[in-house]
Order: structure tokens, then C-alpha cells, then sequence
């Protein structure tokens, strides 16, 4: 059993080992539990097996920029982390096509390496812009100085609205529409794109949290009770927080290259470049639907949640219906066709999915995935297949999602599928 260290984001400390970090078993010393999920997945006797599981707290896993917004089914960072060292070398390029609230770049650029990373929804670039920039808390100070001032002074103009919500009024008090219209609109002056970008994440945190929707699960459900008319202390509170965050990253990356693009995982962009490690997170099958889950706030940026949902991968996010898998598979499959064209030779890439159960009935996801692959005659062999364990405190929230008790557990574990591209014979 090993566990990786790691070094906390332009500040060269490490974590204890106890804290935070990837805890790494080999197949030997999997348990009876363990091995029946594998076997149950039917991925037990495909390649060798390893379970891993990230170690620390969920405050000590929101250390650097990994705390800036709350991203429901976000990639852990240790586990990033634990890919790009064992995979890559300072200088080495890495790619994540599916990139979510940025984890990946803010992993890779800490460690000396360049990423490429892409994503449809434009809630994600901009996390993933906040994650990664230096904005000097004197500026971002002075700003939220001019914000406050502005949202203190009578409006001149008709406020900002959600965009792309059949009911507004479903989802949020009047006054909660109003204060939370005050300060978007507050936000827009601002000239500095990293302070404007940093004031509009803080924004699109503050949304969830004022809104009737619960913020225990991912998916959207009315909690009417924890709705705030006044969203402007919780605005302030995720201001304080993230400003705090992104100052304390490095001004400069040191050579690094990061690059952020707008764009659906089953194209390969417009770059001719080969990346050493490709790192994907697709959304699970029958689990979210992330223009669905983050609605709420895509709306106050300005951005119809349906614009988004066009260019995701097909799941069957609270349908139910299991022959749905098919779709999923099949976009899933052209998704890393196209990281596969992209790997340089002796390449790697890390896929992390799940399996599910709809009515009872166990769903094998991820070995239909590779039979799919197979089929494709995609240039990858399956080296490793790890079965991701969940913390307590991981386990507890999924836990949550499940409104019954014989279902508790059920689909607390994923996998992580490790491929190579081999190298061509000459």
C-alpha cells in the first residue's frame, strides 16, 4: 500500500501523509466486497487490478483553488494528481476534454506540466479561467469596493433576469431576483476581465446557495425553507473566500502553457499537438446532467441551459430508462476515439466512470464501453483497471441522493480504466 504526497499550489508545501493523498492497494489486498463489485462490473479478469482512495477531509481536498464553487460530481484532486506523476514529466503536455470545474489544469499547472483543457459548458472555462489566475487581492478589493457601492445605489436601468428558466419564480423569491439582479448587474462595469471573471464566480456561487433549491444533492429539488431574500451577504462571504484563493496562486506559470477551449470531447480542436496523458470525467450514465444541474447558474450568467445540453454526451439523467445506455456508450465511445487520435504514442489515457442500477437491475456501463471500443478498433490497450473507493465523507453524500434505505451503497464505487496507446511496430 503507497500513498502520493502532495504539494499545495505555488506554495511548495506537502500535505502529511495521513491527510491528503491517494492510497493505493494491489489486487491482493482487495476484499471479499471489493472483488464482487469488480466481478459484478465484469472487470475482474480483464487486466490487472488496483484499488485506490483518496485520503483527507473535504476541507483539506479544497486546498489551492480546488474550494472555488461548489462542483457536484467534481474529479478529485488527489487523483489528478497521482496520474499526472506517475504518468508524466515536467514539460509534458496533458489533456482533459471533459474538464469540468478545471481540476485537471490546476493540478497540471502546479506540477510544471502544460494542459489542454475543454469542456462545453461556458460555466466550466470560467471556473477553470478563476482556478488558474493570479488576481492580486488589492484589485479584486477595490473592485468588490465599486460593487458594493453600485448595488447600494438606486438602479437606472432594468436589472439583469435569468436566461432559460421556464419558471423563475419556482426557483427563487422575488427579492432573492431582484438582489441577485443588483448585483450582476453591479458586476458588469468591471473593465479587468480576470477581476470581472473572479467577481462572477463569486456571483454564480452565491446563486444556489439564496435559491429554493437544496444544496445537499446535485440534482435540482425544492428546499423552499433555506431560501434568502438578500443574496448579497452570501455573495460577500464567497468573494472573501475566493479572493483569497487566487491571490495566493503563482503571478506567473513559469513556463507552463494552459490552454481553454469551448468544445465537445468527441472533437479533437483545432491543435496538431500529441499530449503524453489524457484524463477524462464523463458524467455518469443516469446521474446528472451537468446543464441540468447547473441550470441555476448558467441562467444568470446569460446562457440558456438547453444551448448547453445540445452538445453533451447522451445519458439518461432522471429517466430511468435503461435501454438508453446504448446512446451513451455510443457517444462516450466517440469521445475517446478522439482523445486516442490526440495521445502521442506510449501515450496514457485515465477514464473515470461508474456503473448504475435502474429498478433493481445491475448495468455493466463501463465493460460495455470497452466492448465498444474494442469493436471501433480504437488504437488503446487496457492496462489496469482500478476500482475507486469512496471516503467516508464521499459515501455519506451519495448516500444522500438515495431516498431509500435498501439502496444506500449500492453505487457508492467507480473505475478508473487506464489505456496506452502502443506504439506502432516498424
Amino acid at each position: 500500500m503507497t500513498t502520493n504526497q502532495l504539494a499545495f499550489f505555488g506554495t511548495g508545501r506537502t500535505a502529511p501523509p495521513a491527510t491528503v493523498g491517494v492510497e493505493v492497494r494491489a489486487a491482493g489486498d482487495l476484499s471479499a466486497p471489493e472483488r464482487q463489485l469488480l466481478s459484478q462490473a465484469h472487470l475482474d479478469d480483464i487486466a490487472p487490478i488496483e484499488a485506490w482512495k483518496v485520503t483527507g477531509t473535504n476541507k483539506q481536498l479544497s486546498y489551492s483553488t480546488h474550494g472555488v464553487f461548489r462542483f457536484f460530481g467534481k474529479f478529485p484532486p488527489p487523483i489528478a494528481r497521482h496520474l499526472i506523476t506517475e504518468f508524466t514529466e515536467r514539460g509534458d503536455w496533458v489533456l482533459d476534454p471533459m474538464m469540468g470545474s478545471g481540476t485537471t489544469a490546476v493540478e497540471a499547472l502546479d506540477m510544471g506540466r502544460n494542459v489542454v483543457v475543454r469542456d462545453v459548458s461556458p460555466l466550466s472555462t470560467l471556473l477553470c479561467r478563476v482556478k488558474t489566475t493570479h488576481v492580486a487581492e488589492t484589485d479584486s478589493r477595490r473592485a468588490f469596493d465599486r460593487v458594493a457601492k453600485l448595488v447600494g445605489s438606486p438602479a437606472t436601468t432594468p436589472l439583469p433576469t435569468p436566461i432559460g428558466l421556464r419558471n423563475a419564480a419556482h426557483w427563487f423569491l422575488p427579492e432573492t431576483i431582484a438582489s441577485l439582479g443588483r448585483i450582476r448587474a453591479a458586476i458588469e462595469p468591471e473593465s479587468d476581465t480576470p477581476v470581472r471573471e473572479l467577481l462572477l464566480t463569486a456571483f454564480t456561487s452565491t446563486v444556489r446557495r439564496v435559491s429554493k433549491a437544496t444544496t445537499q444533492q446535485g440534482r435540482l429539488f425544492l428546499d423552499v425553507e433555506k431560501a434568502k431574500p438578500d443574496a448579497w451577504p452570501t455573495f460577500c462571504e464567497r468573494f472573501d473566500k475566493y479572493a483569497s484563493a487566487v491571490a495566493a496562486l503563482p503571478r506567473e506559470r513559469k513556463g507552463t502553457q494552459l490552454q481553454i477551449e469551448q468544445l465537445d470531447a468527441r472533437s479533437k480542436g483545432s491543435t496538431s499537438r500529441r499530449f503524453r496523458l489524457a484524463i477524462t470525467h464523463p458524467p455518469y450514465f443516469n446521474n446528472y446532467k451537468y446543464s441540468s444541474v447547473n441550470s441555476l447558474e448558467l441562467a444568470w450568467l446569460g446562457v440558456a441551459h438547453k444551448e448547453v445540453r445540445a452538445d453533451e454526451i447522451r445519458e439518461a439523467f432522471k429517466i430511468g430508462k435503461p435501454e438508453k445506455v446504448t446512446e451513451y456508450v455510443e457517444d462516450l465511445a466517440s469521445a475517446v476515439a478522439a482523445i486516442s487520435e490526440q495521445l502521442e504514442e506510449g501515450g496514457v489515457l485515465a477514464l473515470m466512470m461508474g456503473d448504475t442500477i435502474i429498478r433493481e437491475s445491475y448495468i455493466d456501463v463501463t465493460r460495455q464501453l470497452l466492448q465498444a471500443i474494442e469493436q471501433a478498433g480504437a488504437r488503446l490497450r487496457l492496462d489496469r483497471v482500478v476500482l475507486r473507493v469512496p471516503q467516508y465523507t464521499e459515501a455519506s453524500w451519495v448516500a444522500s441522493q438515495r431516498r431509500t434505505g435498501d439502496k444506500v451503497g449500492v453505487t457508492l464505487n467507480d473505475f478508473i480504466l487506464l489505456f496506452t496507446k502502443p506504439k506502432r511496430s516498424k
